[in-house]
């Protein structure tokens, strides 16, 4: 299981962002299907959980290969809304801002007529964050990453929370001159002379 910048196919990357017609999807088709203009048609199978019907129509002859390997079969599903620290949403100060977006969303996919056998068979794309993918998972894939997930999970509660509130309870009783409030906020220090240094220090020898 590996990480990816970018998904290999276009649809995967888009998916997540588009959503499934319902009212399509109670009347349309069991089969897909692709005629040329010179009167050739190649019809598969449309899967009930696919979000779109890749039809088309009155394509040139010469592309009918490489409209069969286009077409796919994609299904979204969520992931959960968190605040992305992101350089790309810098203010004027070029300091990096922060935007809301979805870890962990991503789509079922299947291209049937894939060059890469793999992607005949549905599987998983996951997205992590941005434009870092996890490809190509089978079911037991994406089982061992809900483990892998729970995990760290079950990490972030019960040793870093704790070891955060330490830290933070260490800090307070150390640096009189932060003040440490409860929703998480550090005051500043009023100035540079509240910033008193401690110990010594000695210069060394020119």
């Amino acid at each position: 299981m590996t990480i990816a910048s970018t998904v290999a196919r276009p649809v995967a990357a888009a998916s997540p962002t588009r959503q499934p017609s319902m009212a399509g999807a109670l009347i349309r088709s069991s089969t897909w299907s692709i005629s040329t203009r010179n009167g050739i048609t190649v019809a598969g199978y449309l899967p009930s959980w696919a979000a779109e019907d890749p039809s088309k129509a009155d394509v040139l002859p010469q592309r009918l290969l490489t409209e069969l390997i286009d077409v796919a079969h994609w299904s979204p599903f969520d992931g959960q809304p968190v605040r992305i620290h992101n350089p790309a949403h810098a203010d004027d100060d070029n300091r990096a801002g922060e935007a809301e977006d979805s870890v962990f969303s991503g789509n079922i996919t299947c291209y049937p007529h894939s060059e890469d056998i793999r992607e005949r068979t549905p599987y998983a794309d996951v997205r992590v964050v941005g434009d870092l993918w996890i490809n190509h998972l089978t079911p037991a894939d994406v089982v061992t990453l809900a483990a892998k997930l729970r995990s760290q999970a079950d990490y972030f509660e019960k040793d870093v929370a704790p070891a955060l509130e330490r830290a933070r309870s260490d800090w307070a009783a150390h640096r009189p001159d932060h003040e440490v409030s409860g929703s998480g906020d550090t005051a500043e220090p009023r100035s540079l002379d509240d910033m008193t240094p401690t110990g010594s220090w000695q210069a060394a020898d020119a």
